[in-house]
């Protein structure tokens, strides 16, 4: 199977999920994306870009539950991962770092080419236990002393959720791509993805707290392809056991 062919996605809660390409169903933990969901896309070709490449931008508009029930626009639409599958390229040089600090992932989603190491660094002056049970990449970096780094390499595509086995609170996931056009939203919900060389592709929308969003992008040389794209939250429970499959217990409060 093709990298990208992995990359689907059914949650976090063990069930099988029906893969886009119309493969069997493989375990969820693979996976980055699978519902082609219909979204409100605009599609236009506009500047010119690099001669050979492409480019794909655009703006995500999210929504969440309100107080009262309803979904309402949410101010920050930061977090959500855009990328393309269909094509593989070699990973950077550059390795990326996730830091434990006031008991939280630093940044608590990473997307990251296939073949990249990370590093993951203990800032708090508490010990965590970091570690993955899926199956992309299963890793325990067991309790590194305050200050100390431990790196992990990930070599095969998918979704890789990232617990602490000491404090239930603290999840990050790490999306293992194909390829370098990927990029993580700011508050604004813009993104850019560069240098896509020219194709039709899926495009998907990942967070953890919306089923991924996937559209088409045709992708012309030297010209911008522009996506207008709505989504909205509907996962909130972050709980989950840990790496022996118990649950947590009650953690005292230290000073810090």
């Amino acid at each position: 199977m093709d990298a990208w062919k992995n990359l689907g996605y059914g949650g976090n809660d063990g069930r099988a999920y029906r893969s886009l390409f119309g493969d069997a169903p493989v375990h969820p933990e693979a996976a980055l994306g699978s519902r082609a969901l219909v979204a409100s896309l605009a599609l236009f070709c506009g500047a010119a870009a690099e001669a050979a490449d492409g480019t794909v931008e655009g703006t995500v508009r999210v929504l969440t539950r309100g107080e009262s029930g309803p979904t309402v626009p949410k101010a920050d639409a930061s977090g959500i991962v855009f990328y393309v599958t269909g094509f593989s390229q070699p990973p950077p040089p550059e390795k990326p770092r996730i830091a434990q600090r006031n008991k939280t992932f630093i940044p608590d989603v990473l997307p990251i080419v296939v073949g990249q190491t990370v590093e993951f660094t203990n800032e708090d002056k508490l010990i965590h236990n970091v570690f993955s049970t899926s199956k992309a990449r299963p890793f325990d970096l067991g309790k590194p002393r305050v200050g100390e780094s431990r790196e992990v390499d990930f070599g095969r595509t998918g979704v890789v959720d990232i617990y602490c086995d000491i404090h239930e609170e603290m999840v990050a996931s790490i999306l293992v791509l194909p390829n370098r056009a990927f990029a993580v939203t700011g508050p604004d919900g813009k993104f850019v993805l560069r240098s896509v060389p020219a194709g039709r592709y899926p495009l998907f929308a990942w967070s953890r707290r919306i089923e991924p969003v996937r559209v088409e992008v045709d992708v012309k040389p030297g010209e911008v392809t522009s996506v207008a794209l709505e989504v909205t939250e509907s996962k909130f429970d972050t709980k989950h056991l840990g790496k022996f499959g118990q649950a947590y217990r009650k953690q005292p409060i230290y000073p810090q």
